[in-house]
């Protein structure tokens, strides 16, 4: 593995290891030595940049070595398109030798399968996953009469105690209508009626928005997250498609307008850096009020691809070492059109949401996910399940599932009897709800969100009615404004 930094001095900044994974004196030395010059900003390592970058007792030590001739056997015998299984290699064997000092058995023969084994032996043809995999597995087999968290098992009767905790609103999932206060006092309002509708997000659920490309469906999770934050929640956010600087453009926009209501700020001005200086004092505030406020609260993780073992790996880490509660994996891609119940690609779909799922139980925690919908359903004025093509057995292990989609302008025209959504808000009249039309700006861009499945109350496909948003994506601004009966069918057609 060290060769490889040495080749590749980029695995240094990919890599999550530390100089103290390495438990021979060597093997601290050339590690720690790489990762200086790294920071120093090298990206070639060779001889005369090793001697001349380090201090004289390092390159003394370095000398004594072998100089860089130790170097240039090791690169020489290793291939660096190898490096993902050396490190996989190096973590495994720092996980068995992390079990052997916290007195784990590894040479006492156990039953696996039916099979006598020894798990040293065993562990040496798996990866590093499948040695937590196979000790939680054993773990769980233990006769404490249920697994925690995902199991429960009792006589069931009704006493005062679980009456009370449903007049206390117990069952309730965490609420994300509001994110505080602003610099007014006056309340910050996300998404009340929709929080009210699907009885906010449960500990242990997994939840998704689905949409279609550039539909907003991150943007939309932004605010979500910040009225999960105000609960005292702290969010891991886990992407495949975008990059950290997108969602912190997004919570800076937000933070502008929602927090300090100051509407100048867009996210145009801050990509393109064209901001008075009235705008540049504005950022300083909304970094100091996110630094203060957010800092440890919000992590963000980036991956090429949906590598599920990874995943896994990184979730399970910030949930039990740095106590994150909430996590959003941005996005699953269900962009395919093949009905073949062999296709790998929706069946890998399915399995990575159960796998998830899984670990919203397992570590009761509050599990979102972005899906994207299979672009030949575009055009489809309501949206189901049957978006999701042959992956749509996600929605089974779902508690909510919100469908996203962008307002076409024929279904906000009172003239067109073909595509008008009937838009409207709800207003108490004598002590009765009362439907009133609600006049939209012809100017402005609405989406919808359909309520395909929720853990409580009636779905859309029941009511027959969805929400209505004004979005602002200049300032990442989602404002509930009213509900609608969007009409069946596929716009353009009959």
């Amino acid at each position: 593995m060290i060769a490889c930094c040495y080749i590749d001095p980029l695995l240094i900044d990919e890599c999550d290891f530390k100089s103290t994974d390495f438990i021979t004196s060597d093997g601290t030395f050339y590690y720690s030595l790489a990762k200086q010059l790294r920071k120093q900003g090298y990206t070639v390592f060779d001889e005369v940049t090793i001697l001349s970058s380090v201090s004289e007792n390092i390159a003394e030590a370095f000398q004594e070595r072998g100089g860089f001739e130790t170097i240039k056997n090791m690169t020489d015998v290793v291939n660096v398109k190898n490096a993902e299984i050396y490190l996989d290699n190096l973590y495994r064997e720092n996980i068995i030798l992390g079990m052997c000092n916290d007195g784990f058995n590894l040479l006492t023969p156990v039953d696996w399968n039916g099979k006598e084994v020894i798990p040293l032996k065993l562990f040496r043809k798996m990866d590093s996953e499948s040695v937590l995999d196979w000790y939680e597995s054993k773990l769980s087999a233990y006769g404490t009469g249920f697994t925690s968290r995902v199991l429960e098992e009792e006589e069931l009767e009704i006493t005062d105690n679980f009456l009370q905790d449903l007049s206390d609103g117990v069952e309730n999932g965490v609420d994300f209508s509001y994110a505080g206060d602003d610099i007014n006092l006056e309340p910050i309002r996300c998404f009340p009626f929709l929080s009210s509708a699907i009885s906010g997000m449960g500990h242990g659920s997994t939840n998704a928005v689905a949409g279609f490309s550039s539909s907003g469906k991150t943007s939309f999770w932004t605010t979500i997250i910040m009225g999960l934050i105000d609960k005292g929640e702290k969010v891991l956010i886990i992407s495949n498609e975008q990059k950290a600087k997108v969602f912190k453009i997004n919570f800076l926009v937000w933070l502008s307008y929602k927090y300090f209501r100051y509407y100048s700020l867009t996210k145009k001005k801050l990509i393109s850096g064209e901001m008075s200086d009235e705008d540049r004092e504005m950022i300083k505030k909304c970094q100091k009020y996110f630094n203060e406020n957010f800092k440890g609260k919000l992590k963000f993780i980036g991956i090429p691809d949906t590598d599920m073992s990874l995943i896994k790996k990184k979730i399970r880490q910030n949930v039990l070492q740095w106590g994150y509660t909430a996590v959003l994996f941005d996005t699953f891609k269900a962009d395919f059109t093949s009905a073949d119940k062999n296709d790998s690609t929706w069946v890998s779909l399915i399995k990575d949401s159960r796998t998830l799922d899984s670990m919203a139980k397992k570590y009761d925690i509050i599990m979102m996910i972005s899906v994207q919908l299979a672009s030949h359903m575009l055009g489809r004025l309501w949206l189901n399940a049957d978006c999701l093509s042959s992956s749509k057995q996600i929605v089974e292990i779902l508690e909510n599932c919100l469908m996203l989609r962008t307002v076409y302008p024929e279904e906000l025209d009172k003239d067109n009897k073909k595509y008008y959504c009937r838009p409207f808000q709800l207003k108490k009249i004598d002590g009765k709800w009362v439907e009133e039309e609600f006049e939209v700006d012809p100017t402005a861009t609405y989406k919808f969100i359909f309520l395909e499945k929720v853990r409580n109350g009636q779905n859309s496909n029941d009511s027959n009615i969805v929400l209505g948003y004004k979005f602002d994506g200049a300032h990442n601004v989602w404002k509930e404004q009213f509900w609608a009966r969007p009409r069946r069918g596929i716009i353009g057609q009959g």
